[in-house]
């Protein structure tokens, strides 16, 4: 199926038969998990540990320019870019710890705050399951597909998901870190592929990031559907002409329509 057919456009001619679906690959953060308590406030009350005075408005504010720029300095590297390692993902985060508190002037303290952050992310307890993630994984159990993870993360990844029921039922885990590339890059979405062990057209690419998740699997030939669970996610999506399929769903639990 073309690419405009998944975005719901209107079809130039017959559309092409849909290919039925044997892996569903879901992102990891904002999708399957999120950071709890939220990751601002594990910043501003760690980073006052080690002798930051920011409040958490200003951490937010930081943090969120931060990753800004990172993806901007990524952008201006081209495909290589999307080029990653896990030294690369820690000497990333080292840096945007910096970039938060760049207040905090002994280099001690400094690499004291960074190895503290990094490590309470990598602990499941620092994250939370949304509520419907059970659900949805169960009901693709019950279906007989399979289940993988596919994220722009690192090694610490594994970890999480050993400590989260739902997430141990994955078949793998793919970790861009490992991969050697980031999505929305093929060489991502390639190894993904080949870890469902199917055609690319027979899975199912499930993110709430519409360029790294949706784009990047189409791009590659994969089917894709964004979660959005804010509360006018429905606005504005659209629905795949050639069958009673959304572009868009609020909730993991919609993805019946995709699946049966």
């Amino acid at each position: 199926m073309t690419r405009n057919q998944q975005r719901g456009s209107t079809p130039d001619k017959e559309p092409i038969p849909t290919v039925p679906i044997r892996f569903v690959a879901l992102d990891a953060v904002g999708t399957l998990i999120e950071a709890d308590p939220p990751v601002v406030d594990a910043y501003a009350e760690i980073g006052r540990r080690h002798g930051s005075r920011l409040n958490r408005d200003e951490v937010g504010r930081r943090f969120a320019a931060a990753l800004e720029k990172s993806a901007e300095m990524d952008r201006k590297r081209g495909p290589e870019g999307l080029a990653t390692s896990e030294e690369a993902e820690s000497k990333r985060w080292r840096w945007v710890v910096g970039e938060v508190f760049v207040e905090i002037e002994d280099e001690g303290a400094a690499e004291r705050c960074f190895e503290e952050l990094f490590a309470h992310f990598g602990r499941p307890s620092s994250w939370r399951c949304f509520d419907d993630v059970a659900t949805a994984i169960a009901s693709i159990e019950r279906l007989g597909l399979g289940m993988v993870i596919a994220s722009n993360f690192d090694c610490r990844l594994h970890t999480i998901c050993t400590g989260w029921a739902p997430l141990q039922l994955a078949k793998a885990v793919v970790v861009s870190s490992e991969v050697g590339w980031k999505k929305p890059g093929p060489k991502f979405f390639g190894a993904l592929v080949d870890a469902c062990g199917c055609r690319a057209d027979e899975v199912l690419m499930v993110g709430d990031d519409p360029v790294n998740d949706v784009g990047g699997a189409l791009d590659s030939g994969l089917q894709a559907v964004r979660v959005d669970r804010s509360h006018d996610a429905i606005e504005g999506a659209g629905w795949l002409p050639s069958m009673d399929r959304p572009t868009v769903i609020r909730s993991l639990t919609e993805l019946g329509v995709w699946c049966s």
